[in-house]
């Protein structure tokens, strides 16, 4: 029994080394591994707003409406973002 709860405590440290292991490289190449490791999973923490209860409640819903939701809110960014970009040359 103790074999196999070490075996599978070694397979958790393989599949999440992020929690296990301490030597996570450069900040820069941790910072370019992000995003490719965890894009799909960003789109349904963002949906969920960070709350993990949420989340099996969000992967129920269907794709186009959470595509188009968050099309709306990357809108949105961007229409924001210039327009604080407009205010502060107006303020210079």
């Amino acid at each position: 029994m103790f074999f196999f709860v070490c075996e599978y405590f070694n397979g958790l440290t393989e599949r999440y080394p992020e929690l296990f292991d301490n030597d996570n490289g450069s900040p820069s190449q941790s910072q370019a591994n992000f995003g490719k490791k965890w894009k799909s999973y960003t789109t349904i923490i963002d949906l969920a707003n960070g709350d993990l209860q949420q989340i099996d409640k969000v992967v129920e819903e269907p794709l186009e409406k959470c595509l188009l939701f968050l099309s709306y809110k990357a809108d949105k960014n961007f229409l924001e973002s210039l327009m604080h970009k407009e205010a502060m040359k107006s303020i210079r």
